[in-house]
């Protein structure tokens, strides 16, 4: 969408309704291939639909385009995990920059207050198919919590692969990597919040353990635990101070 005239051509399809090439060339004062290959962006990024003209008279129907509308995502699982994808990074992007230009101590704190908030916000996701190592998980009900952070991860671009044993997402691909190298504190204080309001949404059984950046070049790691166990540590740990010496 960096072109103007792409997005000129999208704003005309949207208010003027299904047209073919030559009038939106026509129109827009383009030479027909350039609508053409614009055209041709726009279909792949789901922008826009390509179909036959409906015609009662003899003949090769032509090929008319027209803006996606909201009908077309709701009957499309795939457009409406794209669109949800999309509203979280727009979300989350926008939570960076709020937050970005915060300083004092609690910027780590008010970026991952932001970062569970949009977490907390986004739809439910269709769970993926359960392999051997995602049977392993440790409690019932985690396979949900965990798939549904697995394919939010996915979604934003992390490449995350999990080790169900620790309960360690391995995250190799950062869509924030220039920002988070100049602010872990703000970026990476985001993401472990959103990983957490994702769990919530989901259910709640597990919480974020910690989040490390940069344990290689390109890689980070995220850890969840059982909410009860850290639970039941705080109580121990809780018990064991109150005890007369």
């Amino acid at each position: 969408m960096a072109s103007s005239s792409r997005v000129d051509l999208l704003h005309l399809l949207q208010q003027e309704g299904p047209s073919t090439i030559d009038a939106l060339a026509q129109t827009l004062g383009l030479h027909a291939n350039t609508v053409r290959e614009h055209l041709a962006r726009l279909t792949e990024l789901d922008y826009v639909r390509r179909e036959a003209e409906v015609r009662t008279t003899r003949g090769r129907p032509r090929m008319v385009y027209r803006a996606t509308s909201s009908s077309d995502v709701l009957a499309d699982p795939e457009a409406q995990a794209r669109l949800n994808a999309a509203i979280a990074q727009a979300a989350f992007t926008s939570a960076l920059m709020r937050e970005f230009v915060g300083v004092g101590p609690d910027v780590a704190d008010r970026a991952t207050t932001a970062g569970r908030s949009i977490g907390r916000g986004l739809g439910a996701t269709e769970e993926p198919h359960l392999g051997p190592a995602q049977n392993a998980l440790p409690a019932p009900g985690s396979e949900r919590e965990v798939l549904a952070l697995e394919a939010h991860l996915d979604s934003f671009g992390f490449d995350p692969q999990l080790d169900s044993e620790t309960l360690t997402f391995h995250l190799w691909r950062c869509p924030f990597l220039e920002m988070a190298k100049e602010r872990p504190d703000v970026v990476c204080s985001v993401h472990k919040g959103l990983a957490q309001g994702i769990l919530e949404q989901a259910g709640g059984g597990l919480e974020v353990s910690e989040l490390v950046p940069f344990v290689g070049p390109h890689h980070c790691t995220l850890t969840l635990r059982d909410k009860s166990q850290s639970a039941a540590t705080s109580d121990a740990t809780g018990s064991r101070s109150a005890a007369p010496a």
